[in-house]
């Protein structure tokens, strides 16, 4: 048995926690922190992240971001698909990029992984309007 003490975060109260097993789940953030952005006049959103536009270009239009830094999930394959797009976009192509269509992973025992809109997504988009169900 173990005794863990925590502290809210913000607004709650601190408690102590009598078991056996503790799992702390903190999640990510972007490293975005001393890297000098500021000093090149690129500019932070409120939670540490570099906005974008739909080219990837930062507040300063020569200088591009991709991957964990950027609005969305924080996966390999988003980065990598940014990447690509990115770098096509540089040299003159067309810059699009379907979030849809990038795979997303848990890596738990067992893996799972998706690709698309959840059900309930689906679902939230074609409210109201005429759709059939067909089994």
């Amino acid at each position: 048995c173990v005794c863990f003490r925590v502290e809210a975060a913000a607004g709650g109260k601190n408690q102590t926690l009598t078991c056996d097993v503790l799992l702390v789940c903190v999640g990510r953030r972007p490293f975005t922190q001393s890297l000098g952005l500021e000093s090149v006049g690129i500019e932070l959103d409120n939670r540490g992240r570099i906005p974008v536009n739909g080219r990837f270009q930062t507040s300063v239009p020569s200088i591009f971001a991709i991957g964990d830094v950027i609005a969305g999930p924080m996966l390999a394959h988003k980065a990598e698909d940014e990447g690509i797009i990115c770098v096509e976009g540089m040299a003159g192509g067309a810059v699009h990029i379907d979030y849809n269509c990038v795979p997303s992973v848990i890596y738990t025992h067992p893996e799972v992984a998706w690709v698309g809109k959840t059900e309930e997504q689906l679902k939230e988009e074609v409210r109201g309007k005429n759709w059939e169900k067909y089994q």
